[in-house]
């Protein structure tokens, strides 16, 4: 299994979202480095960046969840 974290650009604003290894999605603006925390529902945790694609923050951050539902106890 892959330790490379998932990370996905999306495709408007090109910004990155990346699964962190707490299980909260970290959004950042490739264009001013601006940074921000938020968890799979899309709710704002910490950052200058306060606003994040509902849908991508969800797919990326339930990612989290589907990994710790297949790692052996």
């Amino acid at each position: 299994m892959s330790t490379k974290p998932l990370s996905v650009t999306h495709p408007i604003s090109k910004q990155v979202y990346t699964l962190t290894d707490s299980g909260l999605v970290e959004v950042y603006d490739p264009t001013t480095g601006q940074r921000g925390l938020f968890d799979s529902d899309g709710r704002w945790q910490s950052g200058e960046i306060r606003h994040a694609d509902l849908q991508v923050a969800g797919w990326v951050g339930r990612r989290a969840r589907l990994s710790d539902r297949n790692t052996p106890a």
